[in-house]
Parts: structure tokens; sequence; C-alpha cells
């Protein structure tokens, strides 16, 4: 096994944080600029909207297929190589002269977001000296992502705001570049990839600990999708907050996002998946009040606020659960098997995001609570499901 040094490590985990933020961003900053591109391009937001849509299922089909087809690789190279094209795809973002070649780059970028994301978890944790150090390691790098889940769309707004929506594509690339001859310097170069045919890493789906952690995953992320695709809302229009004060509570959700994700690989180190049950139990318990709640400022602030550093708590145990069982029963899919946190998390926000506009539609703003809330109950059913058949920590 390759070992580097403590100080390498650190750098390395920075590193890789950085390329997890530019990728979230990447993804999210687009969402706020969507009317600003529409008419760069003289086109309707319809149209421009299939920016997004193409990405996500993008990233959803070719993430897994990719993966498989390239598990062989050396693992330095292979990462070199997809930063290179999300390189040139964040390239063509900058200077697109038109909407398909938006379009184009748009596909091209996320062709490779999934397979980085799960190269970078599978790198660290294999160079880190023990699981405990490697589930905080997995934390801090999804802690990247869950940041610029929150501020991108703020931030690009910012950006193009301030000069033109091109320069958000412009930013990316500029870390782009830099993490990639930062990766040079401090990623090991000899990381061989995982023997084994395509065949042999599809029997990681008929592992039904697999099912369960993948069922898990979709309905955490459905939870909170359920309603933060309408967070703006939530705040504004039924809370009644002004747009400072939207600004500053997304930014603290964004700092409980930071702490939930350390929190996270802490317990991914304990017995993580057990000890989230607690856990999930306060969900049911918060979203339960979240329509009453929301009759007033200060309750509707509390549960969102408590429900923002609560649900992120999943992602390192999750994490942690498909490497080390593929580790264990399935080792020539180990990252195929990085890459299912990631591929449903995208397939739960999808659910979460159609059923959340049938509530609101037909129901309202503050019934979002129980639209999450029964995705909350499908988790946690997977979740205790899934426990009953782990292996009990050794004494």
């Amino acid at each position: 096994m390759t070992t580097i040094s403590t100080g390498r490590l650190r750098l390395l985990t920075a590193d890789f944080v950085l390329i997890s933020f530019m990728l979230g961003c990447n993804e999210f900053m687009i969402v706020g600029n969507l009317s600003l591109i529409a008419n760069s391009f003289h086109e309707s937001l319809a149209q421009i909207a299939w920016l997004v849509s193409a990405f996500a299922w993008t990233y959803a089909l070719l993430t897994p297929i990719i993966t498989m087809a390239t598990a062989r690789f050396d693992r330095f190279k292979l990462l070199l190589t997809l930063l290179g094209v999300f390189l040139v795809g964040t390239v063509i973002s900058c200077w697109a002269p038109s909407f398909n070649w938006l379009l184009l780059a748009r596909i091209l970028t996320a062709s490779v977001a999934g397979l980085l994301e799960s190269l970078l978890l599978v790198i660290a944790y294999d160079l880190a000296p023990n699981q405990a150090s490697g589930s905080q390691i997995v934390a801090w790098i999804y802690t990247g992502f869950g940041i610029a889940s929150v501020a991108g769309v703020p931030l690009g707004t910012f950006i193009a705001a301030h000069w033109h929506w091109q320069a958000a594509f412009y930013l990316v690339t500029a870390v782009t570049a830099v993490v990639a001859v930062a990766t040079v310097f401090l990623v090991p170069h000899h990381l061989p990839g995982t023997p084994g045919s395509i065949k042999a890493q599809l029997k990681l789906f008929g592992d039904r600990q697999i099912w369960l952690g993948i069922g898990f995953v979709t309905f955490g992320a459905a939870t909170l999708y359920g309603y933060y695709t309408y967070i703006r809302p939530l705040l504004q229009d039924t809370l009644g907050f002004s747009v400072t004060a939207l600004t500053i509570i997304l930014a603290v959700l964004g700092i409980l996002d930071v702490l939930s994700s350390i929190l996270s690989g802490r317990l991914a180190a304990k017995n993580g998946m057990r000890r989230l049950i607690p856990v999930y139990i306060l969900q049911i318990s918060c979203l339960a009040l979240f329509a009453p709640l929301m009759r007033s400022q200060l309750g509707g602030l509390t549960v969102l606020l408590l429900m923002g550093f609560l649900i992120p708590l999943f992602s390192a145990p999750a994490q942690v659960f498909f490497l080390n069982r593929a580790n264990q029963a399935h080792p020539a899919a180990v990252t195929l098997a990085s890459s299912l946190n990631a591929i449903f998390y995208n397939v739960g926000i999808a659910i979460a995001s159609l059923s959340a506009a049938q509530t609101l539609e037909h129901f309202g703003l503050p019934a979002l609570g129980w639209n999450a809330e029964f995705y909350c109950l499908l988790a946690t059913g997977c979740l205790l499901l899934l426990v009953r058949q782990l292996k009990p920590p050794a004494a």
C-alpha cells in the first residue's frame, strides 16, 4: 500500500477539497445566471434550462459507465486526464459563441465530474493511515462540495452582477489550472487501478447491503431537497425575511454544513451508520413539526437551521460504508462503489424536486415539510434494515 507523510497528506487533502469545491461551483454557479445566459444567446429561458438538465442526466448516466470502463487505469494518470478534460470543458464555457457550444461544454464537464469526485475519495481514503483518518478526509472532501452547493448560486450571481456570467467560468478555469499543478506534486505517481472485468464490477449490484445503502442515500438526499428546493421562498415568502437577512441565513447554513461535515467524518470513523439512527429519529420529529413551526419566524428559522445541520451528517458514514463493503466483498468494484453516493444523491435531488413542485402547487410552502418527512421515513427504514445486516463493532 502506498503511504505518504502526514504533512503531504494534509496538503493533498486541501487540494482535493479545493477540487471538490470547484466541481460543485461549476455545477451550481450557472443556476443563478440562466436569465443572463438566455439574453446573451437570445434563447428562451426554457431552452436555457437544458444546461441544468443536461448536466444532471449526463452526470447520472455516464458516471457509472466511465467508472467501470476506466477501473483498471492508473489512478494518478486518470485523475490528471479527467482534470484536463474538465479544464477544456470549462474553457469552452468561457468562450462559447452559441448556446449549442455551451451545452456541449456542460455535457463534457458533467461526463467527468462524477468520476473525478469518486477518484478523490478513493485515493484519499487509500492513502490515509487508518480508517478514522480516512473517514475524516472523506468528510472534508464532501465539505468542499457541500459549501459549493450552498454558495455556488449566490457566488455565480454576485460575479455576474459585477462583471458578466462568463467570469464565473473564468474563476473555475483558474482554480482548475492551479489544483491540476498541485495534484502533480502531491499525489503519488504510481497508483494502480483495480483489476477486474466489467462483469466482476457489476456483481456489486447483486449485494443487498449495497442496495439498502443506495436507498438510504437516495432518500436521505430527497429528505433535504424535499423542502430545500424552495428554501428562498420559504425564508422570504413564508417567514418574511428580507433579501439581506436571506443572504446571512444562507451563509449560516453554509457554516452549519461545514460543521456537520466535520462531525460526519467523526461518526464515520466510529461505526457511523449505527450512530445515525438517533439522528434520523430527531429528523422525523423536526419534520413532523415543520408546518406548524413555519407559522412563526423564529420557529421556522430554528427548524430550517437544525435540519440544515442534521441532514448532511449521513454523507461520510454512507461513503465509508460503500468503500468498506466494496473492499470486503467486491474489491474489483471499489471505484464504482465510491461513485454510488454522488450518483444516487443526484437521483434523490431529482425525485424530491419533482414531488416538491407538486406539493407546492397543491398544498403550499409549509406542506413541503410533509414531502421531506415522507422521504425521511423511507431513509430511516433503509438505515434500520442495513444496520441489522452490518456486523456489530468489535468489543
